[in-house]
């Protein structure tokens, strides 16, 4: 690890980019949403760089898992290992990206694996992350994750916990995984030599409730027609959960998100003229987030929705008892997690998911932008698309890496996208239209 982290330059060019780009968008006043999410990140990687200075204690995981357990160790630091490959593709230098990948790859790391998962493992070989106490492992959202879990194991050289999913969707499921994260609770403790405080558990869980709340709230107003707020925001949620559901910054977050989409949509603005709507089912463009504005500007294609920002109404965590807690953070890794949900079971939860989102957010189509390395979701692809056939539903499908421009062109995307609105989507709404008319 180098002497002092943060002179790296993949650290370097946030600090580079991050305050500039936090003070044009003050210029906006009415954006809220996207305001608040970068400049709470900036915030993020400054508590980062404060705690690695004191010495504290870190924890890393991989990015099926949330970080309230953590949260609530007082004086501990939350890393995923996956941050560094998010944030250069959407805030930082791309190219980076691409290092930590092709770093992976030339290590042995199979061409195959998702670049996810390469990238994190590129970055932990650089030594871009604190040195950890412990790591934590959890084999969702994908089989891809678990390579990254043993290898964050391997890399790291410290006391690794793995929390185990099994398959099955029901209750048994949630309480054999409460049961890990009761096992999980001493593990942490002691090799962070911090004590768990119930009450402090109590806050970050009720903290992560009104984060969830909002999170509805927020997706509340994105479902009505036309979208006042920015397609590419939506994908953000699996982010938000992640690195900062159970503390006060979650909760900013979620707030501000909120609030703009509804202070726009009660304003009644318009940003472009939103002819068609879809829900965007796989993984979104990370590597260029301006293409949602192209979308939206020469398509007049909104993104109401996606699969990274859906999170499930299946319930609030109930902080009454250490059980209770347990049981509602188990919860979230099984039934909530976006990702998580739907990527790690049977199809068919995939797939009701999406009519969920289709009839809930007035979808005219879905888009299935097919990430090369989920093997999970192109495994299903044929019942995929004979459910939307059957709904009648429009469906484009074509591969991408959401973390690698190289796989497929920016003009090549465009192409596809172009192709399926004017040729397909928007004569099917007019023959629609015009069949409702008579």
């Amino acid at each position: 690890m180098p002497a002092d982290l943060f002179n790296a330059r993949e650290w370097r060019v946030f600090s580079d980019t991050l305050p500039d780009l936090i003070r044009l968008l003050r210029a906006d006043q009415r954006g809220h949403g996207i305001l608040q999410l970068v400049s709470e990140t900036w915030d993020y990687l400054g508590e980062v760089h404060d705690r690695y200075a004191r010495g504290d204690p870190f924890v890393w995981y991989n990015l099926g898992f949330n970080p309230e357990l953590v949260l609530a160790l007082d004086g501990v630091g939350n890393i995923c290992i996956e941050s560094q490959a998010v944030m250069q593709n959407t805030l930082g230098d791309p190219a980076l990206c691409h290092e930590f990948i092709d770093a992976a790859e030339s290590a042995g790391v199979p061409a195959d694996c998702c670049s996810a998962d390469k990238a994190a493992i590129g970055a932990i070989m650089r030594g871009l992350y604190p040195e950890p106490a412990c790591v934590v492992g959890i084999n969702t959202p994908c089989d891809s994750q678990v390579l990254s879990t043993q290898a964050m194991a391997e890399l790291s050289g410290k006391p690794f916990f793995i929390v185990d999913v099994p398959y099955y969707d029901d209750e048994r499921t949630v309480s054999h995984v409460a049961r890990q994260l009761g096992e999980l609770l001493p593990f942490l403790e002691r090799h962070t030599h911090r004590r768990l405080d119930w009450d402090r558990l109590r806050e970050v869980c009720a903290l992560s409730n009104q984060a969830i709340e909002l999170i509805w709230e927020w997706l509340d107003w994105r479902r009505m027609v036309p979208l006042a707020q920015s397609s590419k925001l939506v994908a953000f949620t699996l982010a938000h959960q992640i690195l900062f559901c159970g503390s006060p910054r979650g909760v900013r977050i979620a707030e501000a998100l909120a609030r703009e989409a509804r202070e726009r949509h009660q304003r009644g603005e318009r940003f472009y003229e939103e002819r068609l709507r879809a829900v965007w089912y796989q993984d979104p463009v990370w590597t260029d987030m301006q293409i949602y504005d192209w979308m939206e500007r020469e398509l007049g294609l909104s993104v109401p929705i996606d699969v990274f920002g859906f999170y499930a109404h299946e319930g609030l965590i109930d902080t009454s008892t250490p059980e209770s807690m347990l049981s509602g953070l188990a919860r979230k890794l099984c039934k909530c997690q976006p990702m998580s949900r739907q990527f790690r079971g049977n199809i068919e939860t995939y797939i009701a998911d999406f009519m969920h989102m289709h009839q809930a957010f007035k979808a005219d189509c879905g888009i299935f932008a097919g990430h090369v390395a989920c093997k999970h979701a192109w495994g299903g692809i044929g019942l995929f698309r004979e459910a939307c056939r059957r709904a009648d539903i429009p469906l484009l499908v074509f591969e991408f890496d959401m973390f690698d421009a190289r796989v497929t062109s920016r003009e090549a995307v465009q192409t596809e996208l172009r192709r399926f609105v004017e040729e397909v989507v928007w004569p099917a709404k007019q023959r629609k239209l015009r069949k409702e008319m008579r």
